[in-house]
């Protein structure tokens, strides 16, 4: 089994930062109302490595979603290898199964060889109207549509993740607006690395490279002991991150379902 415990650490520290974190015998459910629309507020966390049945998760989960206003079953498998039937069961009623590939790095990188190369990457001190209007159409380059749910995870940004401490760093276009982005958020003392993204004008200039090494070594000088990033298994970035000297630790499984679908099964089938 990997060892994945800076990674949950961090993990809970983040779901607690939310309203109505329930913990169970195999993790904990997040249902918080204030965010009906984004799944990472509204999900069941399977940490345990006893082999559990989506009967289980469910009899917990839903009646939370029900409480948040969710629309949508989320659940995160962190031990997938030990929760083959669990997996199965999802995928078999016509979920399908995701994989983030979880990747670490234990320090900080050597300097560049030309400290200009991608860069000037800067902190977010103060964020202004140029940087939520950048940083909304970052998002949606995460195959985020919908305006709710976009004006929901703006709400999170600045009610839940910048006063937990989360940083922003960018690199700015001509006219002085973001057209790289990076966030960093450190909790008990393990360093998560997220949002890395660049807008389509400004590709291919080593930006997101830049805002790595600047955000590992902000991680070093917070004392984080180690930070962990997600990524897509088979993606370009896992490879560039790979080059940035992050290490491939596990995978990770998860699955989303509209209510509406898994509402519509006969009572024989749940």
């Amino acid at each position: 089994m990997p060892d994945l415990d800076p990674f949950l650490r961090f993990w809970r520290a983040l779901d607690g930062l939310f309203d109505a974190e329930d913990r169970t015998a195999w993790g904990a459910v997040l249902a918080d109302a204030r965010y009906p629309a984004v799944q990472e507020a509204n999900y069941a966390r399977v940490e345990t490595s006893r082999a559990i049945r989506l009967a289980e998760v469910e009899t917990i989960l839903l009646p939370a979603l029900a409480r948040s206003g969710s629309r949508r079953e989320h659940v995160v498998v962190f031990f997938p290898e030990d929760q083959t039937d669990l997996l199965v069961q999802a995928s078999i009623r016509g979920d399908k199964i995701l994989w983030d590939l979880v990747m670490a790095h234990d320090g900080a990188l050597e300097a560049s060889p030309d400290p200009e190369a991608g860069g000037p990457v800067e902190e977010v001190r103060d964020a202004d109207p140029w940087f939520w209007t950048a940083h909304r159409a970052s998002t949606r380059l995460f195959d985020v549509s919908d305006e709710e749910m976009l004006d929901q995870l703006a709400a999170i940004e600045r009610d839940v993740l910048l006063p937990a401490g989360r940083r922003w760093f960018v690199v700015r276009g001509p006219d002085g607006s973001p057209v790289a982005f990076a966030a960093l958020l450190v909790l008990e003392g393990v360093g998560f690395l997220d949002h890395v993204v660049t807008l389509p004008g400004a590709r291919r200039r080593g930006h997101a490279t830049a805002l790595t090494r600047r955000v590992l070594a902000e991680a070093v000088a917070s004392n984080a002991e180690r930070t962990y990033l997600l990524a897509e298994p088979r993606g370009h970035a896992a490879h560039l991150y790979e080059g940035l000297g992050f290490e491939r630790v596990t995978q990770i499984a998860s699955w989303i379902a509209p209510l509406e679908r898994l509402q519509a099964r006969p009572s024989s089938e749940r």
